[in-house]
């Protein structure tokens, strides 16, 4: 005889909402924390359909010019160009962070502010947490009750 697995609902394949990212600096977690919408969040969904359709418009375009017998060249993006599309994923995904102080002056959270802050190259470690912690599953990841 087998076991029957048994849930409470299909609430409990669902990710979490939102997650929080605690900022690592110098190899060492802060007080700072960062608060990410998760996949089934407004704001992930409003970003999804936008890079669907961005997606769809380029293929529609590449299937135009291949049944009009146009060859099709890419255009080439810039590093810089790639950055920005990173910072915007994030930003895109960024909900809020906790009080923060830089060089003493409040930092508030601002789309405004992420971008500026996530832009500066020699920030690249901030910008990479970020990014990996958005495509970790467990990040989203519900923790049982017990847990």
């Amino acid at each position: 005889m087998t076991d029957v697995a048994e849930f409470t609902n299909f609430e409990d394949f669902d990710a979490a909402d939102t997650a929080n990212m605690t900022v690592i600096v110098g190899g060492r977690p802060t007080s700072w924390v960062w608060t990410f919408s998760g996949p089934g969040h407004p704001k992930t969904l409003d970003q999804s359909n936008r890079v669907s359709r961005a997606a769809l418009h380029k293929q529609k375009l590449m299937e135009q010019a291949q049944v009009n017998g146009k060859k099709w060249i890419a255009e080439e993006e810039t590093p810089a160009e790639i950055r920005a599309q990173n910072v915007q994923f994030v930003v895109d995904r960024l909900i809020g962070w906790s009080d923060v102080t830089i060089g003493g002056v409040p930092y508030p959270f601002t789309a405004e502010n992420a971008v500026a802050l996530l832009s500066e190259p020699s920030r690249i470690a901030l910008l990479t947490q970020a990014l990996e912690f958005l495509s970790a599953d467990a990040s989203f990841t519900r923790r049982s009750a017990g847990s």
